[in-house]
């Protein structure tokens, strides 16, 4: 019983800390010091309650079904059920794993920190709900509520020149709103009881419902995803974003489309809509093929590295729909090593453009005057070239190798294409690190402080161990 309460206090731990993290004074001059802590300590015990989670039934039984599940009743007619298994706690684990680490690429920034710590925590309790999610009721809740703070979030970190792009993305997100919504009212006038999502596809439904219904959330979880014509929106936003946490809060959603496939989507695909299958597919692999040249049109480190990310969500994108159930967990690995290599390369991206905008300096090789930086730096990107250093390697070549047994020529592609977009982000470390490009002393250039580089090889050394075993500190 003690794991349902512990379930609940992940979800609403961050909405806790949100509370403190607001009532901190103005006016006082350690302001974002008091907020930051709090901050780093209500995420640090999140992640320590979900390692407690983990831990919370015998080895043996780890692979079960559920590690813990709560539900609340509202009247006689409203029930909310949550549930944590092995899928939806990687999932959460590396999503507080990855705002704990943006934390430390703001903490030399003052212009709204409080604001946006506030609101990062807020978009984290939905997000935890959405990952637990169960029923259909309360999956298209925590579906909807994250995208409020996601925008009050990206209204402070983006300059006032540019908030119409955050205009065509809202669009976006309401159209999947309301597609969602349609397909759970259709769903729901089937039973007047609560349905769970792994009940969807047992549902007895006429053509034009089945057609409605997983239509509708066929395309309200692709328009999270950056794929074409959706891309555009999304790419805007990413490219205007200088805030790392505000970024990395955004990189999130699209991950968040991922579980959602995971999580609802049949199998089989639906007889209705099989036909989109190619089309989709071709979609894509098209948008992969932009996104992975696209490093290469731009000198920006941060462009590059937006590509590459690009290109790992459309894989594994690629990867859920694919006929078989087997490497659901090899995703969840793969993304969970994904999202902390892209989290460090962003606050560490984060401070060298903060650095060169300080000291009116070009970016070009001023790794080579942050010795702290640039060690960090080199292992994050061999880790995300692929190179066996991490869990992502090995489940990044599982999925690969299920593509290529499923189409050789889409295989063909993302290997092409995944290999573009790492020999981007390598170029990217090349200009960093030019000796060629000599500061003067007095520029006094500052490396990241020593609790950041702390934190940052910690992440380090929990990607280096997962190579071994990917979730090698509980199971």
């Amino acid at each position: 019983m003690h794991t349902d309460y512990l379930l609940m206090l992940i979800i609403f731990l961050p909405l806790i800390g949100s509370i403190f993290v607001l009532t901190a004074k103005d006016n006082h001059a350690d302001t974002f010091k008091n907020a930051e802590q709090v901050t780093l300590l209500t995420l640090l015990v999140n992640i320590l309650l979900i390692i407690t989670l983990f831990s919370a039934k015998p080895k043996a039984e780890i692979q079960a079904d559920m590690l813990a599940q709560a539900s609340w009743h509202f009247f006689s007619f409203i029930k909310f059920s949550f549930g944590a298994d092995v899928l939806a706690l990687i999932f959460v684990f590396a999503a507080q794993t990855a705002l704990f680490v943006g934390v430390f690429g703001i903490r030399k920034e003052k212009q709204n920190q409080k604001n946006i710590l506030f609101y990062s925590l807020i978009y984290l309790t939905f997000l935890n709900g959405y990952f637990f999610a169960l029923d259909i009721m309360s999956f298209y809740i925590c579906f909807v509520a994250p995208l409020f703070p996601l925008y009050m979030l990206i209204g402070y970190a983006l300059p006032e020149r540019q908030h119409k792009i955050l205009m065509r993305l809202s669009f976006h997100h309401f159209l999947g709103a309301m597609l969602l919504l349609a397909s759970c009212i259709f769903i729901l006038s089937l039973k007047h009881d609560d349905i769970l999502l792994s009940n969807i596809d047992k549902l007895h439904l006429s053509y034009r419902k089945s057609l409605l219904v997983w239509g509708g959330l066929f395309l309200a979880l692709i328009l999270r995803m950056p794929v074409w014509p959706f891309h555009h929106a999304t790419t805007s936003v990413w490219s205007a974003l200088k805030n790392p946490l505000v970024f990395l809060t955004l990189h999130i959603l699209p991950i968040s489309g991922i579980y959602g496939f995971m999580r609802c989507w049949p199998l089989n695909i639906p007889y209705e809509i099989s036909v989109l299958t190619p089309v989709f597919q071709a979609l894509c692999i098209v948008t992969m093929i932009f996104a992975a040249f696209g490093g290469y049109a731009y000198t920006n480190a941060g462009h590059k590295l937006s590509n590459y990310i690009f290109v790992y969500d459309l894989l594994y994108l690629l990867a859920v729909f694919l006929p078989t159930d087997v490497i659901k967990l090899n995703i969840a690995y793969s993304v969970f090593a994904f999202l902390l290599i892209t989290s460090s390369l962003v606050i560490l991206q984060a401070h060298m453009l903060r650095e060169s905008a300080r000291l009116n300096l070009p970016v070009k090789g001023i790794l080579c005057q942050m010795p702290r930086a640039s060690i960090a730096y080199n292992l994050f990107v061999l880790a995300a070239l692929g190179l066996p250093v991490s869990a992502f390697f090995g489940n990044n070549f599982i999925i690969v190798s299920e593509i290529f047994n499923f189409q050789l020529y889409v295989g063909t592609i993302v290997v092409v294409c995944m290999t573009l977009a790492a020999i981007s982000l390598l170029h990217s470390l090349y200009v960093l690190k030019d000796e060629t490009c000599v500061f003067a002393p007095e520029m006094k250039i500052k490396d990241i402080d020593f609790l950041s580089f702390i934190v940052i090889m910690i992440v380090m050394f929990m990607l280096l161990m997962s190579l071994i075993k990917p979730l090698w500190f509980v199971l």
